[in-house]
């Protein structure tokens, strides 16, 4: 994976994917799975990745058979 690395800690435990931005949209890659969203010029980047880090993971959690 290319971009920016992120990683973020839930319940103990850490979780890690990569940002990058292209045309003002960012995308959080993960092995599980990948999300974008538009760029609002009040939110930090790296806040918004942590944002759909969180998400992802949730889903992940939430998937029947999943490892997370």
């Amino acid at each position: 994976m290319s971009g920016q690395a992120i990683h973020i800690k839930i319940d103990g435990r850490t979780y890690s994917g990569t940002y990058k931005v292209d045309r003002q949209v960012l995308t959080v890659t993960t092995n599980y799975g990948k999300k974008t969203a538009q760029l609002d010029p009040k939110v930090p980047r790296a806040a918004l990745a942590d944002q759909l880090l969180h998400e992802l993971v949730r889903e992940e959690k939430g998937r029947k058979g999943s490892l997370l």
